[in-house]
């Protein structure tokens, strides 16, 4: 007797399909849970991308804009003619706290600066007094209507672990994001 050759249907085939696409996403949501992006990875690479935007629009409007980096947070600022104060109504530029878990540190041309503390709630902390009581607030890297940059590496660290990512900006490179790096040994 011949024997007859049966395929697979529709039904089964379908069935198939579901069972493989759900398997699959459970593995890519399982592989990005174990990566991750810690806290102190994404909080590097969003300064990165909002410094380099900061650094197109001051070339783009002709204004000058400033970056402030606190131990926990950091903030834009913008040169009227006479003083600096933080970016108003601008959603991207507005202050950045990162919380406790994630650290700042600075250095600019290769010489370490002490950060100023986060002395309200808004990020802002001051700098300087300027006479009339109130508060001056200085920008430590200026990022200006002619292209320039001042030369500088931000340092951002998890308290959680040693691994630091680095954000560089000078002239020659522009704004950046490195890769992480633990800390013990560099």
């Amino acid at each position: 007797m011949p024997s007859r050759l049966r395929g697979f249907t529709l039904i089964e085939l379908l069935v198939v399909l579901v069972i493989v696409s759900i398997i699959s996403a459970a593995a890519v949501l399982s592989l990005g849970a174990l990566d991750g992006s810690p806290p102190a990875k994404h909080a590097a690479e969003q300064l990165a991308a909002l410094a380099d935007l900061a650094a197109q629009q001051a070339v783009m409007q002709g204004r000058q804009y400033g970056l402030r980096v606190l131990p926990h947070a950091y903030e834009f600022l913008l040169y009227d003619g006479s003083n600096w104060s933080p970016v108003q109504n601008d959603n991207l530029l507005r202050v950045r706290q990162l919380g406790n878990d994630v650290s700042l540190s600075l250095q600019l041309e290769g010489t370490a600066v002490i950060l100023p503390k986060n002395n309200n709630k808004n990020g802002a902390g001051s700098d300087s007094n300027d006479g009339s009581g109130k508060q001056a607030i200085k920008p430590q890297i200026m990022l200006l209507s002619s292209g320039e940059i001042t030369p500088f590496q931000i340092t951002v660290s998890a308290s959680v672990s040693s691994t630091q990512y680095l954000v560089k900006g000078d002239l020659l490179h522009g704004i950046r994001f490195l890769p992480s790096h633990a800390s013990a040994g560099r």
